[in-house]
């Protein structure tokens, strides 16, 4: 019983192992090293956060398609995992498919109120699909979680420009002025 006690701490040790040179690998861009280490996990280790992280490797080596099916896997596993459905957000952006990319945003929000980039970028699409409105509540949103990225208060300002409030836009690109 002892023996098979720590055979099990070797291989949970070794696993965690692995698991920290894929991340490593993956930090200094050496995807396919980092993407064969995770492709040769055992099952059981296939959890949300690998299952992201072979997503992303998929998206820096141009593979949208096997990041979806990542992501979705990483969804079947843990449905309110907002990094996910942040990524999928992302990737349907990226292809000009803003409702998609809307929708996810949208649940990545619903798990996670406080991560601003959902905010933002859901505005950002919302901006492409002209819904200046919605658009300009996001940003307003992103801001009140993170008042230093200047993004947020420039593309804000634009939409204040398109909603015909010129006044507003120039008060808020004067803040954006300032954080140069």
């Amino acid at each position: 019983m002892f023996f098979a006690v720590n055979t099990v701490f070797a291989q949970n040790s070794s696993v965690k192992d692995l698991k920290q040179k894929a991340y490593a690998l993956y930090a200094t861009q050496n995807y396919k090293e980092a993407g064969e280490i995770l492709e040769n996990l055992p099952p059981e280790e296939m959890n949300e956060e690998v299952l992201l992280l072979m997503a992303n490797i998929a998206q820096e080596t141009q593979n949208d398609n096997v990041a979806i099916q990542n992501l979705n896997k990483a969804l079947d596993i843990n449905y309110s995992y907002y990094k996910a459905y942040y990524n999928l957000g992302c990737i349907f952006a990226k292809k000009k498919s803003y409702l998609l990319a809307s929708n996810n945003f949208e649940l990545a929000i619903k798990y996670n109120k406080t991560f601003s980039p959902s905010y933002y970028n859901l505005a950002c699409c919302q901006m492409k699909l002209r819904n200046y409105e919605s658009a300009k509540k996001n940003l307003i949103k992103a801001i009140e979680l993170d008042n230093t990225n200047k993004d947020y208060y420039y593309n804000l300002a634009y939409c204040y420009k398109e909603l015909n409030n010129p006044k507003q836009a120039k008060k808020i690109l004067e803040i954006y002025n300032k954080m140069s």
